[in-house]
């Protein structure tokens, strides 16, 4: 299992939003950066900046989740072939009905997603003049890696409810 380990954790994605201007790379389970082309920030409003994020969010997990398969795939892991069972159908079900969240220290960004397919991204308003670039990339970072942490959680919860 070490070998598989090693190369789901050395998967690197990489997604741009649609219209360009905001890009994103995943590696392994959780490590998430966002980026900005030269002078996008300065350009950008909060609505825009919304919409362009979630359909980067929609991009990278679709992403992950290809490579993710492959890499399973070369060990002859097919998760999609995993339903069994009673317990895997009701855990595939409610696993799908998840809100994960994560908001940035401030509260001004906050991120979620329901199922991991419904991405929503909400910004405060005034939160790209309280914020420099550097700043904001940063609030995001954390909502993001605050979502992941919520999404786990939530999954083991639900594995221990369902297969208990």
């Amino acid at each position: 299992m070490g070998a598989m380990a090693d190369r789901i954790n050395a998967i690197h994605v990489h997604a741009s939003a649609p219209g360009g201007g905001i890009h994103g790379e995943v590696r392994g389970h959780n490590s998430i950066e966002i980026y900005f082309s030269s002078g996008y920030y300065d350009q950008a409003n909060e609505r825009q900046l919304e919409r362009q994020l979630e359909g980067l969010a929609r991009l990278l997990w679709t992403a992950r989740e290809r490579a993710l398969r492959t890499s399973m795939a070369e060990f002859n892991v097919h998760p999609d072939e995993s339903i069994s069972s009673y317990e895997d159908e009701r855990f595939h079900e409610e696993r799908a009905q998840l809100l994960a969240v994560g908001c940035s220290d401030d509260d001004r960004i906050v991120v979620s997603v329901r199922g991991m397919q419904e991405w929503r991204v909400q910004l405060a308003a005034g939160t790209l003049q309280a914020h420099s670039e550097r700043s904001f990339l940063a609030g995001l970072q954390v909502a993001a890696t605050r979502l992941i942490s919520n999404q786990l959680q939530q999954v083991n919860q639900l594995k221990v409810q369902v297969y208990q």
